[in-house]
């Protein structure tokens, strides 16, 4: 009981501490793939350590509750024993320690339920916090600091291993005219159907991100150009139905999605990646809108550098 007393706010405390500057750590601006990753690292860290103190305490509880039932089977043993005279006199000073053991026990099993919920809320903190960090407040995607991180990941992955990606950029078409005709809050609610679709249409460990203002970002871990190129087919087609069900108050909006996609290649940098990404939107938006185009490499370009189109293969 006196040690858990000591030990207790010692460990809250450096927990606490920890995921303070852990929490400011990751609040702070990331440049390197190699800050990144120590960042991601550390987070994983502080809540393993979380959870292995949680399941220490749940094993330390249940362990006290044991030891206090059996104490309580054979403190009624002892007192259904017929004693008398000197005896009775051991019996009762027996009794007496096994009661005041079991109020210790108790005692101790409270502190290790008050610890465990202060564990709990910690966790749930850090992992409030970590999230919201990583969140746009409006669209539910990721943000910007988010894509950036993942963008350097993976691009570093790719220089050291040759794992392929793509990023896909998309931008609202004629955005400011729904602004303009239907009013921002309906612009606002129209980023987050958008926002919501694209999440549910992408794979578990693919990224979405709100780029700014009324583009958004896709980064696909693994995957070839073609590939990249059918989903962003899928995107648009997928939005462009389900947006123009959107009913607002001067009626339905219809929405189309603008879309350049890119793979990386030898010598590029987060700067020459999206750079081309934003050459295939801007080639999607001066070609018509509503379509996906695909900026190849400069190596893979043909002589006359005509555009990929959304009909075409990559």
């Amino acid at each position: 009981m006196s040690s858990l007393a000591y030990i207790a706010p010692w460990v809250l405390g450096s927990v606490g501490v920890g995921l303070v500057i852990g929490f400011f750590m990751g609040r702070g601006r990331v440049s390197t793939p190699r800050d990144v990753e120590l960042a991601r690292r550390e987070r994983q860290a502080a809540l393993k350590a979380l959870l292995e103190l949680l399941r220490a305490a749940e094993r330390l509880s249940t362990d006290v509750e044991s030891h206090n039932t059996e104490i309580q089977e054979s403190a009624e043993q002892v007192g259904s024993l017929q004693a008398t005279g000197e005896m009775e006199s051991v019996k009762q000073a027996l009794l007496g320690h096994m009661t005041s053991l079991m109020t210790s026990n108790r005692q101790m099993q409270d502190d290790l339920t008050c610890t465990q919920y202060r564990l709990e809320e910690q966790a749930q903190e850090i992992d409030h916090a970590r999230h919201e960090a990583r969140t746009d407040a409006m669209t539910n995607v990721a943000n910007r600091k988010a894509f950036d991180e993942k963008l350097h990941l993976l691009l570093d992955t790719w220089k050291r291993q040759r794992e392929t990606f793509v990023l896909i950029l998309i931008d609202l078409d004629q955005f400011k005219r729904i602004n303009d005709s239907h009013g921002h809050q309906a612009g606002d609610r129209i980023l987050k159907k958008v926002g919501a679709w694209l999440k549910k249409s992408v794979r578990e460990g693919d990224l979405v991100g709100r780029y700014g203002g009324d583009e958004f970002a896709v980064l696909l871990p693994r995957t070839t150009l073609q590939v990249g190129f059918n989903l962003a087919e899928t995107l648009r087609t997928g939005v462009a139905d389900r947006a123009s069900r959107v009913a607002l108050r001067r009626g339905e909006v219809s929405v189309s999605l603008s879309i350049g996609v890119a793979v990386p290649c030898i010598g590029d940098t987060v700067e020459t990646i999206l750079a081309r990404a934003d050459e295939a939107l801007y080639r999607s938006k001066h070609l018509g809108r509503n379509q996906v185009n695909c900026q190849l490499p400069q190596q893979d370009q043909t002589e006359s550098e005509e555009p990929v189109l959304a009909g075409d293969p990559c």
